[in-house]
């Protein structure tokens, strides 16, 4: 018994000794098992990646290792009619700085950190407590300052080397500042049009995107070997406006002096080429620099403006972007009855015979429509010369609402002019079925209806074009880079309003209401100017208000038109009717528009002899140094204004000038002088 005891256990010891025990044997092979599992589902899933998914892996480390730069495109040139720049591209430089570097270093002094503000600031033109600010922030790298010139930060570079960084960027800049604002528009931040012109073209004016598609490393390097692909950016196209530069400041000073003498609130004024629809000069006030297009360009409104709560700043800016002439609507008074008139001759409710009476009211319906005057017996001709408001009421009854308002339809009221600018607004017109006589004898002089500035000059510019109404346009020609034309904006007659002899009538209306009747502000010697002043009380609530907003509408020569003008004064405070409010800005900008143009005066036998003694003719200054050329002015009692403005006091060679030689013109005339 013992010893076969002692026979097992030497055999134990042998197993043990020389092999594996049966249950280890199960462990083993389950742990075999489980780790071919393992190794099976690896490669299965090494499969599923390699073949599977391997097209959107080599994707993924493609887009990992490529890098896809944008070029931005340069944006395209907007030019004034005679091909001066009113809008361009430049080229912006961005200034950072390292404030450890800088300012924050372990040793730097008070006065070296003092010193490095104070040059800073010089460099940059910002507020010394507002670069200390920067240096102070827990960033190492802060934009110190951005729309810098080259020249500022190569001072900058040469004074602290690389603990500054400069970066670049394409800015849009208006060099003339806040000249024609409302009409050029602005760019938001990614240089993208955002209001007026810049805005309508912008899909021209932007051009296309480049690209530099490179291989990189995990660092951003470009591998060697690697691919590199560039597609160049397209620069955006030009645009060539209709805007005349020399009326547009005729119109923008005469605009100055308007807000001066009348108190108004705003201004708004339009000059046209009757004869293609051409918009030579737009302008409103206030006035905004489109380089700093966050508040007014004129220092006695910013004061106001800075005095304003947060609600009223944004008011005031959303009213200085607008541009009144074709985004704001207002009843256009006695301007109006020139509509009318044409209507009742057209229609033939009224011809060369016809008479009206005035003892100082109308009664229509229920009520007593009143008339500032008491004119008697008078003519069609007279009553409009006499700004009648019963004969003006009783031409619109005579005429029947269906049929004068399907010649205020015919004369564009009912629908959006199609000018080539954002904004436009609706007017208001009642529809005939349900106008009353009340309604239809107000409409008649111009109360009750509300229409555009932009709406009235097309309009009355069919008087001046045998009965056409034009389209207005703002750009006349698109051309590419190298200045070639992509697109000519032709002239486009809408449609035939009046006959040819009803528009030779209200053109003598208009030229005998400034000759001979109400609308003497306007007049010039020399000149035939017609027109039509308009002072029209503003709604208020549900009643009229004693605030006005005062007009005049004109057109030269009336013999030949070539020019048109709306002037609208609105809220005037310390001269009320149109005459006294507005005339005298048509009248400025009419005579200087006039003489400019070239077009010749023929003056009456008293003209002359007053006009003898207030002359000049202009001397030859073209070619001459500045210097030289502004003094041979001034001893002619002529001013001058350079073109384009500049802040610099650096002479230069007058390559052009406005008035030519030799043209008779006032003393006192500005000259223009054209620098390169």
């Amino acid at each position: 018994m013992k010893k076969n005891r002692r026979t097992f256990e030497n055999t134990k010891e042998k197993l043990f000794r020389n092999g594996i025990g049966y249950s280890n044997r199960i462990r083993l092979a389950g742990g075999f098992a489980f780790m071919l599992f393992l190794m099976i589902l690896l490669i299965i899933r090494m499969g599923y990646w390699q073949i599977v998914r391997a097209d959107d892996l080599q994707e993924k480390a493609i887009s990992m290792q490529t890098v896809d730069t944008q070029i931005n495109p340069v944006r395209g040139t907007i030019y004034d009619s005679k091909m001066n720049i009113l809008a361009e591209s430049v080229t912006e430089y961005e200034l950072y700085g390292y404030t450890q570097s800088l300012y924050k270093y372990e040793g730097i002094t008070e006065t070296e950190k003092e010193s490095t503000v104070k040059k800073l600031s010089e460099i940059t033109g910002l507020d010394k407590e507002l670069i200390k600010e920067k240096l102070e922030s827990k960033k190492n790298l802060v934009l110190l300052a951005d729309g810098l010139t080259k020249e500022s930060v190569e001072k900058a570079q040469k004074l602290w080397d690389t603990n500054v960084v400069v970066k670049t960027k394409a800015a849009r800049y208006y060099p003339n500042g806040a000249f024609a604002a409302q009409v050029m528009g602005g760019v938001n931040a990614d240089n993208m049009g955002r209001t007026g012109l810049e805005y309508q073209y912008n899909s021209e004016l932007s051009g296309v995107k480049g690209r530099v598609v490179r291989t990189t490393d995990r660092d951003g390097n470009t591998v060697a070997g690697g691919s590199k692909k560039s597609y160049d950016a397209q620069a955006g196209k030009s645009i060539v406006t209709t805007i005349d530069s020399v009326i547009q400041h005729y119109v923008e000073e005469a605009l100055f002096t308007g807000m001066e003498k009348t108190g108004a609130e705003a201004i708004t004024c339009i000059v046209m080429n009757p004869n293609t629809g051409d918009v030579l000069a737009l302008a409103s006030t206030p006035e905004y620099d489109p380089n700093n297009s966050n508040r007014p360009s004129d220092s006695t409104e910013y004061a106001r403006f800075k005095n304003m709560d947060t609600d009223k700043q944004t008011e005031y800016l959303s009213k200085m972007w607008t541009v009144d002439a074709v985004s704001s609507i207002y009843e256009p008074g006695s301007t109006f009855k020139l509509i009318t008139a044409a209507a009742a001759l057209e229609s033939g409710t009224a011809n060369d015979n016809t008479t009206y009476y005035c003892n100082g009211k109308i009664h229509v319906g229920d009520y007593d429509l009143r008339c500032l005057g008491y004119h008697g017996t008078q003519t069609l001709n007279e009553a409009v010369g006499n700004s009648c408001n019963t004969a003006m009421a009783e031409a619109a009854l005579d005429m029947g609402g269906r049929t004068f308002y399907n010649y205020i339809d015919l004369f564009g009221f009912n629908d959006k002019t199609g000018i080539d600018l954002p904004g436009e607004t609706d007017s208001i017109v009642k529809d005939p079925n349900g106008m009353s006589p009340v309604d239809l004898a107000t409409t008649g002089y111009g109360q009750g209806i509300a229409v555009t500035p932009l709406q009235i000059l097309c309009a009355v510019n069919s008087f001046g074009n045998k009965g056409v109404i034009m389209k207005p346009k703002l750009v006349k020609k698109i051309v590419d880079a190298d200045g070639k034309i992509v697109q000519e904006i032709q002239d486009q007659p809408i449609r035939q309003v009046v006959s040819e002899s009803t528009a030779e009538k209200l053109c003598d209306i208009m030229e005998c209401y400034v000759a001979d009747a109400s609308g003497s502000g306007a007049y010039v010697p020399g000149f035939r100017v017609g027109g039509k002043t308009g002072t029209a009380n503003i709604v208020s609530g549900s009643t009229y208000s004693d605030a006005t907003n005062t007009s005049f509408v004109a057109m030269a020569p009336m013999d030949d038109p070539q020019i048109s003008i709306i002037c609208i004064v609105y809220k005037p405070t310390k001269l009320q009717y149109g005459n006294f409010t507005a005339g005298p800005i048509v009248k400025e900008v009419m005579e200087k528009s006039l003489t400019y143009l070239g077009v010749e005066r023929q003056y009456s036998k008293s003209e002359e002899e007053k006009a003898k003694k207030n002359m000049v003719k202009v001397p030859r200054v073209t070619g001459k140094d500045s210097l030289k050329a502004i003094s041979i002015l001034k001893s002619k009692n002529l001013n001058y204004t350079v073109m384009p403005e500049s802040k610099s006091d650096k002479s230069f060679v007058v390559v052009d000038q406005y008035p030519k030689t030799g043209t008779k013109v006032d003393k006192g005339t500005t000259i223009y002088l054209y620098s390169e």
